[in-house]
């Protein structure tokens, strides 16, 4: 989905990948409120990266058992760095969601008086609470070499993927710098014993990012150039989200890279259409929890769960104008972009419906 961010900037191909051969498909059970049926089974055996924390392994297996059974609520920083969404949920429904999503962004001007990476206290508070924490990366390069402008869309940069992965370009060598920064933001969180639903790269297959611009193999490729170099830093804190646009088959890095498959959806509102989405994926990973990485003004999360659209959680995104601000005016109004206070007060009164409060803890 191409969303407008509000923010301002201060201006041979590696043919490889992780795949391995599907397992045979099975058929998913799909559970009707009040759940009378048994859940769809997940028996993927266990995380991709090498030794997970403890920690990480018991969210994992959290995420497992409550699949099919519950799902998980979720917000998305304002644009970077913040819980805005998360409180203003709470401001207007006296509930907290279970998940916060926190995007790297503004990676390339960290540390900054106005972004610091480093400083994780807001990452700490929302975990010591119990509640999830998902990262993702809208990963800016700058637009031409030399420029200390900086930009992510495809048609705003003339970043090549498909030289990133090739040993000794100008991008390979900006590839490997970032990857280095975001590995020590990341391990942070790491040693603050914290696990991460790490969403990279995500709607690749779309093309409207620079990681999706130049087709399935050279993405596939920086997907395992992260994964490789991620495991060599031990980053066993993370749990990896490949994120599936349609007709991207040939984009998968595979089985032995990606724990979940998550999916960003916009602007349906029929719970049916929800369902075949979701319905598409189950059969395609059938050993794979499936989530609803994104979503904006979609159908209401008791209709997706009736239909059969049994997702592990959902995520919002942020409304710019409505959360930037949490002591301005407009935060008080129950309006919002992409999944109003009355959609919330609805998802909320639903008892598959996980908020923070209902959270264990997993530390």
């Amino acid at each position: 989905m191409i969303r407008t961010l509000y923010y301002c900037f201060f201006s041979g191909l590696l043919l490889f990948s992780c795949e391995h051969p599907g397992e045979p498909p099975a058929a998913p059970v799909l559970p009707e409120i009040p759940g009378t049926q048994e859940p769809p089974a997940v028996e993927q055996p266990g995380l991709v990266v090498k030794h997970p924390t403890a920690a990480t392994l018991r969210l994992y297996h959290f995420l497992q058992e409550n699949y099919g059974r519950k799902i998980l609520s979720g917000t998305v920083a304002n644009v970077s760095w913040n819980t805005h969404e998360a409180e203003w949920v709470h401001h207007h429904t006296g509930k907290y969601p279970a998940l916060n999503t926190f995007d790297y962004i503004f990676l390339y001007a960290s540390p900054a008086n106005w972004i610091d990476y480093s400083q994780t206290q807001v990452v700490e508070d929302w975990w010591n609470n119990n509640g999830i924490v998902s990262c993702m990366w809208h990963w800016n390069v700058p637009v031409r070499p030399g420029s200390d402008a900086y930009e992510f869309y495809t048609g705003r940069t003339s970043f090549d993927i498909s030289k990133a992965v090739v040993e000794g370009t100008y991008e390979n060598a900006v590839v490997k710098a970032d990857l280095e920064k975001i590995a020590g933001n990341l391990l942070l969180l790491k040693q603050k014993n914290i696990p991460v639903l790490w969403r990279p790269l995500h709607e690749a297959a779309g093309g409207w990012f620079w990681w999706g611009a130049k087709g399935a193999q050279p993405c596939k490729a920086l997907w395992k150039m992260m994964f490789d170099f991620f495991q060599e830093k031990e980053l066993n804190n993370l749990i990896w989200v490949w994120t599936s646009e349609p007709n991207d088959e040939a984009w998968y890095p595979g089985d032995a890279c990606v724990d979940i498959i998550g999916r960003d959806m916009y602007n349906k509102t029929g719970a049916t259409d929800m369902y075949e989405e979701y319905d598409a994926l189950k059969k395609r990973f059938p050993h794979k929890i499936i989530a609803l990485s994104e979503c904006g003004n979609v159908a209401g999360i008791a209709a997706q769960w009736n239909a059969g659209a049994t997702w592990s959680w959902f995520m919002p995104w942020y409304d710019y104008e409505r959360t930037n601000d949490p002591a301005g005016s407009a935060f008080n109004s129950e309006a919002h972009q992409h999944a109003s206070a009355a959609y919330w007060k609805s998802a909320f009164a639903n008892e598959q419906v996980i908020s923070r409060d209902e959270m264990p803890g997993l530390k």
